[in-house]
């Protein structure tokens, strides 16, 4: 599910005042400013402010915080759970308990303006597919669109995400003329990313080949992802 203007419906602890937007403003007043009632778009409190109204909403529910990741809200009934994960504004609903999911979708739908998806099959770059035996989770698009962004959708590709007998200096190679493709390239992409990003102040050749060679992995790698199996548990 999806919350339709997710950030209006913040509320602000604090006074916050802004400029008259312009198309509105006081001819009369035209040195006053705005003293907001409600949080906006593109204010920098407005995602804390929103997180603590669909929070204070799930716990009321009978919802509870789960102590891993404050954005997992988990309610169990007679050992049957609902499951709600909050991401900004979309919503994830999962569980065993299809009564106190109905319950759950149906008290959002009263509450804030929302927009039902239906079957979870996209989200944060992770696609899932239900198969015969299980759920299938990949991200065959993100590393499509990755590879692409850096012209190498057709590199040849490799095994391994680094070459265990190349180490790597802090001064050793040419430099690039552009660092920011660097950063953004390992900004992309998790263990050997933490070994590439030592250089992301002052990289060199050597460096943006290593990052080329997780690129040749994940190219190699596109089709991989995680299956959860059907159990009769």
């Amino acid at each position: 599910m999806d919350v339709k203007n997710a950030f209006l419906h913040g509320e602000l602890d604090k006074e916050i005042y802004m400029e008259q937007p312009k198309g509105f403003q006081s001819k009369i007043h035209p040195e006053y400013v705005c003293k907001l009632k409600k949080a906006l778009y593109g204010l920098k409190q407005a995602p804390k402010e929103w997180y603590g109204k669909i929070g204070e909403f799930l716990i009321q529910n009978g919802f509870k915080v789960d102590p891993s990741d404050s954005s997992l809200f988990v309610k169990s009934k007679e050992g049957r759970l609902a499951i709600v994960l909050v991401y900004v504004d979309d919503l994830i609903i999962t569980g065993d308990n299809t009564e106190e999911i109905r319950r759950i979708r149906e008290n959002l739908s009263i509450r804030f303006q929302m927009k039902e998806f239906g079957e979870l099959k996209h989200f944060l770059g992770l696609e899932v597919e239900r198969m015969k035996d299980g759920i299938f989770l990949g991200q065959q698009k993100y590393a499509k669109d990755l590879l692409q962004r850096y012209g190498m959708l057709d590199c040849k590709p490799i095994t391994t995400p680094m070459d265990p007998n190349v180490r790597l200096q802090e001064d050793e190679g040419k430099n690039l003329e552009d660092v920011t493709m660097y950063q953004r390239m390992v900004g992309n992409i998790s263990y050997s990313v933490g070994v590439v990003s030592r250089y992301m102040s002052n990289p060199k050749k050597p460096h943006l080949d290593a990052v080329r060679r997780i690129l040749r992995y994940v190219k190699g790698t596109i089709n991989l992802g995680i299956l959860y199996k059907k159990t009769k548990e």
